[in-house]
Formats: structure tokens, sequence, C-alpha cells
């Protein structure tokens, strides 16, 4: 910029005349960008293993004698990793039932705005259940815990080891999202199945064999499958859902030591997932999908949680 001393005006040269024009198409794609996102919002998915989570009541319909009772020091510290991931909406395994739920977001969430809880009964004879906090509404719950599970080639059959939980949410354009919620059979040893491997597969199976129904219905449906898995990437279980074009693991970019989610040494593997349907893989933002791995922060569980979040057009 040159200021002429003669007249006093402001004179430009051509090379200062192009870096304005440029600041100015850098401005104008800025404020169209802000006008594209002030028409959406953001919704951030987790999925949790919280370990035990057992209240100071037995159920005397389960197999719980032998669990303790999760110390307060414990809650404390979910909530916090909770408060610090922030998620609207959150998916739990290892969880006894929906009032230690809506206990912690009363005691340590309190105006967080996760007004939906619910938690239901697995064939858990543990009784280590699924559970869900959400700031979205919830429109309807979908239990597959009584169907038969079936293998090619094998005469056992089997049921899920707790659920394939089916949670339909209203998202903020107005349609739904579905959310499928997990915890695939343990690595427990046995003499015709090692590892529980057959198990877990026959589970993966039939989820991917309701979910490409779904997706057969209508190729843009939103839809994710999270939890605990059970099984590490290239696993049976987890190539069942991931083969073909029906699930993306959102996390699958990561680096593996970033991806790890079950924190015991010497086990500690990548095991919690988050699945996606195309349409809601077009949904995500860059970047999103992560691991929280901050050791101060996990010393509620065992496990680390999974997180994404998407972006959705803002109902009218």
């Amino acid at each position: 910029m040159i200021i002429s001393p003669c007249q006093g005006t402001v004179c430009y040269t051509d090379g200062m005349k192009l870096r304005l024009i440029a600041l100015c198409a850098v401005l104008a794609a800025l404020l169209i960008n802000q006008s594209a996102l002030a028409g959406q919002q953001t919704v951030t998915l987790a999925a949790y293993n919280i370990e035990n989570a057992f209240d100071v009541f037995d159920n005397p319909y389960t197999d719980d004698q032998d669990n303790e009772v999760k110390p307060r020091s414990e809650w404390e510290a979910i909530a916090n990793v909770l408060r610090q991931v922030n998620p609207d909406v959150c998916a739990f395994s290892e969880l006894e039932n929906e009032y230690v739920l809506h206990a912690m977001v009363s005691d340590f969430l309190p105006g967080a705005g996760y007004h939906y809880v619910a938690a239901d009964h697995t064939n858990s004879t543990r009784g280590i259940n699924l559970g869900i906090i959400s700031r979205l509404p919830i429109l309807s719950l979908t239990s597959y815990r009584f169907l038969e599970l079936t293998l090619p080639g094998e005469e056992q059959t089997w049921t899920f080891a707790r659920d394939l939980w089916r949670v339909t949410l209203e998202a903020p354009d107005g349609k739904p999202l579905d959310v499928f919620v997990v915890h695939l059979k343990s690595r427990h040893d046995s003499d015709d199945d090692p590892n529980s491997a057959k198990w877990r597969l026959a589970e993966a199976s039939m989820a991917r064999r309701i979910i490409d129904g779904l997706l057969e219905q209508n190729p843009e449906a939103r839809l994710a499958i999270m939890g605990d898995f059970n099984d590490t990437p290239g696993d049976p279980a987890i190539s069942a859902l991931t083969s073909g074009k029906s699930l993306i693991d959102v996390h699958a970019n990561l680096p593996a030591e970033q991806r790890i989610t079950y924190l015991r040494k010497p086990y500690r593997s990548t095991i919690d997932y988050i699945l996606a349907s195309p349409a809601l893989v077009n949904l995500l933002v860059p970047g999103s999908p992560r691991v929280l791995q901050d050791e101060r922060l996990l010393g509620g569980s065992d496990h680390a949680p999974v997180i994404a979040t998407f972006r959705f057009e803002s109902a009218e």
C-alpha cells in the first residue's frame, strides 16, 4: 500500500490488488461456509464399557453375588470422562440396570441434557446389560435377544450373549438415526469353541444380516453398530461385519496404538468399535474419530471409550 504525499490518498500496486482480491475470496468462502454450517448440527456418538457397573442391591435372578458394588470414585471417573468427551449419545456395556444410569446422570451430570436414559435385561446370566444415555429423543427400542443364531456346518445354535439392541433416535434433521448396541461374547475358552470365536462369529453374522436387511430396504439409512465386540481388527467377527460395503470402521485410519480400547496389561488390544453405514459415514466430521487415552481420566473402567462426530442438517 502506498500513500501519495501530494494528495493524501491511498493507492494500491497491482500486487496489492491481487492479494486483496484473494483475501476477499477467502472471506467470501468463509461466510458461505459459516452460512451452511448455521443450518447444521453435530452429533457425537460414543461407546463405553464401564466394567461391572453394579449397584448395592443383589439381584436374586442373576449370578451377581460375587460382583462388588462399583465404588463411587469409579462412577465419578466415568462421569468425568463423559464430561470430557461430551457425547450426545453414549452406549454402555457391563451395566447392571437403568437405575444406576439415572443415578449417574442426576448425581454427576446434572444439566448435561441427557433427558433420555434406557437399559434393559439381556441374556447375561451375570447380570451385565446394555444401556444408553441420549440428548436425542429415543423413538423406539428393539431387542433381538431371542433370535436363534447359527453358523454354516455347525449343529450348535446360540443366542446373543447379551443382546443386539437397536435404539432408534430422532436426528437433528427430524429423520431416524439407528444405533445398534452390542457386547459380544467374551473370549473364554471351551472345548468345542476355543476362545468362543464361533459364538462371536454367529452373533456378528446375525447382526450383519439384520443390518443388510435394513440397508436393502433403505440404502440411505443412517445407522451405526457400536460397543464391545471382544474381537480385534481382522478377527472373524469383525471381518464378518466389515467385509463388503455395509459397515465401515470409522476408526480404521488411526494408528494402531491410538486405537487401543482394552487397557489391562498384558492384554491391551482394540475390541471396541463404532461401525457406520455409508450414509452415516458421509456425515462423519473429518478427524473426529478417536479413542480417549488420557490415563489420568480412565480410572473408572478397564476400557476406553470410542468416539466419533457426525454432522446433520438441522430440521426446518
